[in-house]
């Protein structure tokens, strides 16, 4: 995921404390949409808990990296009565890149992001996956969307106006995704897990795959 790549991170399991150095901060994730109908706004905060263990002397050099955890969901816009867009957490990128685009010291910008409350408005390079379901209770109707074309979805006069990152002590989402596909917790595969939906792009295959965890980080998937 890009939020990880972004820091160069090592996905090798860390051990705690020993050392390391950790930071808590929570962002909220606004997605501004222009409609027929005037302006719709939907937003989810997000906490973010990174661990840096390169100064950690109980480690293995392989696990001498940082990581990452994630709590909370996507977000969630009722563009129009019964059409929605959702701002997946899938490709959402890191407050580091955004606040720091210059690449300053992972301590001294994880340290800035726990204390300051700033927004800043995304680049379109920076955009998460968007993606609608024709049918918010047929999981088979979900399709990307362009966010340089929402009209291509959602008919003429829908543009994305802007999507922006917030440091905030706002409380963490939960459960907006879940009222809109309350269906997905109750839809099991033979294995009783939660399935993989499928939406067609340009890939070879002709389709990509959307897991829960696109929706909600791993620790907030509804049970």
């Amino acid at each position: 995921m890009r939020r990880l790549k972004t820091f160069l991170l090592l996905t090798a399991l860390t051990l705690t404390g020993c050392n390391g150095e950790n930071w808590t901060w929570r962002e909220k994730i606004k997605v501004s949409v222009e409609t027929p109908d005037g302006l719709k706004i939907g937003s989810s905060v997000l906490e973010v808990k990174l661990a840096d263990m390169s100064k950690a002397w109980l480690t293995t050099p392989e696990s001498r990296g940082a990581t990452e955890r994630l709590t909370g969901e996507a977000v969630v816009v009722e563009v129009a009565p019964g059409r929605y867009l959702f701002a997946l957490l899938k490709a959402l990128p890191s407050a580091y890149v955004v606040f720091f685009p210059k690449h300053p010291p992972l301590e001294d910008a994880a340290a800035k992001l726990a204390s300051m409350r700033e927004s800043r408005t995304l680049a379109s390079d920076q955009y998460p996956l968007l993606v609608t379901f024709d049918d918010i209770n047929d999981p088979a109707s979900v399709k990307k969307v362009d966010p340089g074309h929402l009209a291509a979805t959602f008919g003429p006069g829908y543009r994305l106006a802007s999507i922006t990152m917030t440091m905030t002590d706002e409380a963490v989402t939960k459960g907006k995704v879940e009222a809109q596909l309350d269906w997905w917790t109750i839809y099991l595969n033979n294995k009783a897990r939660m399935i993989s939906l499928r939406y067609p792009d340009k890939s070879p295959r002709g389709y990509d795959t959307l897991t829960p965890l696109d929706f909600w980080s791993l620790n907030s998937v509804p049970n």
